[in-house]
């Protein structure tokens, strides 16, 4: 039966995160929300994380939810507040990211009339629908619990897309009679016989089969049975930057993520006679701009059917949550003999890939080197965009699936702090180290005071060589060199840190850094360690 109270639209809100077991938002309170605020303020086991700017929450929630797997929320003002959080709204559609965001809106006596009323902009709803994959406007208090059970329904059922749910501010105190819903039960999506069948064929008589790891794997916990079908096939398991945490690096399968273009990677693909895609879209960062050419013959599993051969043609489509399709594959090739192994072919191109980032970006790497050997098996990094954010995804060595974190789709310079924040907040008894340019911490270096705040013992690692340097390698690259605005003077981040009653430590190289980072992990607080870089050479 359900649950029929008389709350107000705050009360409604709380009590229907409950019922879907959310204990933890992120957000800033503003005058619009403060009925949400005085409701949490009275909920026991509630955790509100206070954050600096609303870009900064949203990203806090999509770190959590990438690292628990569940959603991650955020309570956001109307105007200003819900526009800053526009970023991680666009950030969890592009990467599929169980993201809700709850909004106020101008009071239902504005609707229509535009009387210039506080935090009023013309077209706040319009923005979200624009950017989220689910979105809905409350106009009654009776909606807020249906309306929540169907957000929830989104972003847990099928490919999240991120979701925002925005409310009058006058209906957060009004008062109705409402039904508060029942949580439901997840059913995965199950694969067709008839898909896996024909599926099963293709790989059964496969001579060199190869498979295509995408981020939904790691979203339907199969990372386990692809590891369990790749030996069965002897099969290479190509990652992506995204993907990078799918399959142990240190598994004889793994192929890393070498540039869709590279030569050893085509040969590699070249050679096989299927392709196995699972939970990748197989986009244009991936393939080149579809440059990349697959085999003939090419399976798709994915739990949205539009993905199914939206970029590359497919010979079998299978629509279903990754776990459920790769369980049935793995039964329907029980019998099969383990094909013959091709560890000299995957093994080149393994070592070709990271011989060519040790290349690329020359002594550096050995940064990377130093922060695999500072941190635990089980240790969280998050990769922001930065030079040796993009190196890491390519060649940092990860053990287990949502170790690594790095939304390279969107590509929002800045994410990394937040991101780590959320992930901490969700894997407290675990090390999460943030990776940042410098220049692009200081987009959200305010979290700073998050973390010190809420007690989030994060450790973030800038790398300081002035410059913006992805943008300066394509003015080398694209302009012959005709450099214009991208060398900064940056801060003396060690005394910034410390201004937010922060650690900050200068680790002058790879050693001073691992043994820094080696500390910092079990510090009570946030460390902040500056490793100072001479500027890119070209």
């Amino acid at each position: 039966m359900k649950d029929r109270q008389y709350l107000t639209g705050a009360q409604a809100i709380i009590q229907t995160l409950r019922t879907f077991h959310i204990n933890t938002v992120f957000g800033i309170p503003g005058v619009h929300t403060l009925p949400l605020y005085d409701v949490m303020r009275e909920e026991r086991g509630f955790r509100h994380i206070l954050a600096r700017h609303e870009q900064g929450a949203g990203f806090m929630a999509e770190g959590y939810a990438r690292i628990t797997g569940s959603p991650g929320v955020v309570f956001t003002i109307t105007g200003p507040g819900a526009t800053n959080v526009a970023t991680p709204v666009a950030s969890a559609y592009a990467d599929s990211i169980p993201l809700l965001v709850i909004s106020s809106s101008a009071p239902t006596t504005s609707k229509g009339r535009a009387p210039g009323a506080l935090h009023e902009v013309k077209d706040q709803f319009g923005v979200m629908q624009a950017l989220a994959g689910w979105t809905r406007a409350i106009e009654h208090v009776e909606e807020i619990p249906s309306a929540l059970y169907d957000a929830f329904r989104a972003i847990q059922i099928g490919r999240p897309r991120g979701a925002y749910l925005q409310v009058p501010a006058d209906l957060l105190e009004a008062s109705a009679e409402v039904e508060l819903p029942d949580a439901f039960v997840v059913e995965p999506m199950r694969p067709s016989k008839d898909t896996i069948t024909d599926a099963a064929h293709l790989l059964r008589t496969a001579q060199h089969p190869l498979i295509l790891a995408g981020t939904g794997v790691t979203a339907a916990r199969a990372n386990t049975l692809l590891r369990d079908l790749a030996e069965r096939l002897q099969a290479p398991v190509l990652l992506g930057s995204k993907s990078h945490d799918v399959l142990a690096s240190d598994h004889p399968l793994m192929v890393p993520a070498a540039g869709p273009l590279s030569p050893d990677l085509r040969a590699l693909i070249a050679q096989s006679d299927v392709a196995l895609v699972v939970g990748s879209k197989l986009g244009a960062e991936r393939t080149g701009d579809e440059r990349l050419q697959l085999p003939a013959n090419v399976i798709q599993i994915d739990i949205d059917p539009a993905e199914i051969g939206r970029n590359y043609p497919v010979t079998v489509g299978v629509v279903a949550d990754a776990q459920l399709a790769l369980t049935a594959l793995l039964e329907a090739l029980h019998d099969l003999p383990t094909k013959r192994a091709r560890t000299d072919e995957i093994t080149r191109t393994r070592e070709t890939a990271y011989r060519n980032i040790r290349t690329q970006y020359g002594e550096r790497v050995a940064l990377l080197d130093s922060i695999r050997e500072g941190l635990p098996r089980d240790g969280i990094v998050v990769a922001d965009m930065t030079m040796l954010g993009y190196a890491s995804a390519q060649y940092l060595p990860v053990y287990e699936p949502r170790t690594f974190i790095h939304p390279s789709e969107l590509c929002t310079i800045g994410c990394g702090l937040p991101l780590a924040l959320g992930a901490k907040v969700a894997a407290p008894t675990r090390p999460v180290v943030a990776l940042c340019g410098d220049d692009g911490f200081l987009l959200n270096s305010s979290e700073l005071a998050t973390a010190v705040q809420e007690q989030i013992p994060v450790v973030v690692v800038i790398f300081n060589d002035a410059t913006l340097t992805a943008v300066k390698t394509e003015q080398q690259r694209r302009f012959s060199g005709r450099y214009f605005s991208t060398d900064v003077r940056p801060p003396d981040y060690v005394a910034l840190a410390r201004a937010f009653h922060a650690e900050g430590i200068r680790a002058e190289n790879p050693d001073a850094l691992r043994d820094a980072l080696s500390i910092a992990i079990y510090r009570n607080g946030p460390t902040v360690i500056e490793v100072p870089l001479p500027a890119w050479e070209w």
